[in-house]
């Protein structure tokens, strides 16, 4: 059965797609400032992921709510802690300072693993010992400690007197 309009029937056509839903854009900052992502803020708005990414992609000034507001909660919290680090809330000077110097406020110490070949390091030892020594002089073996003979009375060396001790045959 064919339905026929005639020209007193003519309507507006539907518009295709879904109906536009408009998210009101100073709610949106005031969630993200709390720290809730998409898919909270998105819960706490009554409607799907989707419609959160849709609206990001499909105005700028959407995007620009969602990133103002997790500047300004950022802001609010960096600015308590700061608050508290200067009163003296030593947890959150350790806080503080880790995140903003981590170089020099970190709590792991970087172990280095190194292979080391100790025959490399022995014989290079050896070379150094080996240079070094030959530019030495070798030094005379003296017994430079003096005593005094019983037989003269007198100070003499004492290789001397193992000289002549042997000399003498005794």
């Amino acid at each position: 059965m064919e339905q026929f309009l005639t020209k007193n029937d003519k309507k507006p056509p539907k518009k295709a797609g879904r109906k536009l839903i408009n998210l009101d854009l100073e709610q949106v900052e005031n969630l993200a400032s709390r720290g809730l992502g998409t898919t909270q803020i998105a819960r706490a708005l009554g409607v799907s992921w989707s419609t959160i990414d849709r609206n990001r992609k499909r105005s700028a000034d959407f995007e620009e709510a969602l990133k103002r507001g997790k500047a300004k909660g950022l802001a609010q919290v960096t600015n308590s802690l700061f608050t508290s680090a200067t009163d003296g809330n030593v947890t959150a000077q350790i806080f503080y300072l880790k995140n903003q110097d981590p170089k020099t406020w970190k709590d792991r110490v970087e172990n280095v693993h190194a292979t080391i070949n100790l025959n490399d390091v022995l014989s290079g030892a050896k070379d150094r010992l080996g240079d070094s020594m030959a530019t030495i002089n070798k030094p005379k073996v003296i017994n430079a400690v003096k005593s005094t003979s019983t037989d003269s009375g007198h100070l003499v060396n004492n290789q001397n007197d193992i000289k002549n001790d042997d000399n003498k045959g005794g």
